[in-house]
């Protein structure tokens, strides 16, 4: 009965070091152990509905909000809450040219600074006539 026992809990020690939580990190055949990066989001920043680059595609961790992802890879200016100078890309009211943005292509309906990113999202800014929406969102902006 001793040797049934024992043998059991040596197949349960065995079962469980083989189940160990191997998603966090995993072992390379030099044996050195990486961790697995986690998936973030990314900030695309252009003008004219995307016809012009102000600031490339660029990778921001998830679980930011949309103005502080934005302000990590952009010089921007605010007012009131509102962006209003994107990398010296600046508003133009007279124009009705505004700063809008966007996650995963459709226009955002709260402001960034209450939108939270999530793994995969892209936030896309571009400057254009507000009354005017885009026919098409940039394939990176997707």
């Amino acid at each position: 009965m001793l040797r049934r026992s024992i043998a059991a809990l040596l197949f349960v020690c065995a079962l469980a070091a083989c189940g160990a939580d191997s998603s966090s990190s995993e072992t390379t055949q030099a044996g050195a152990s990486t961790q697995s990066a986690a998936p973030g989001a990314a900030v695309l920043v252009t003008t004219d509905c995307g016809a012009t680059v102000v600031t490339a595609k660029t990778p921001v961790d998830a679980g930011e909000t949309a103005m502080r992802a934005l302000d990590r890879v952009a010089d921007i200016e605010t007012d009131s809450g509102l962006v209003t100078s994107i990398e010296g890309v600046e508003q133009n009211e007279g124009k009705n040219l505004f700063w809008l943005y966007y996650v995963n292509g459709k226009l955002a309906d709260k402001g960034a600074a209450e939108v939270r990113l999530a793994a995969g999202d892209v936030e896309w800014w571009d400057l254009h006539n507000w009354k005017n929406e885009c026919a098409s969102v940039p394939a990176d902006a997707q």
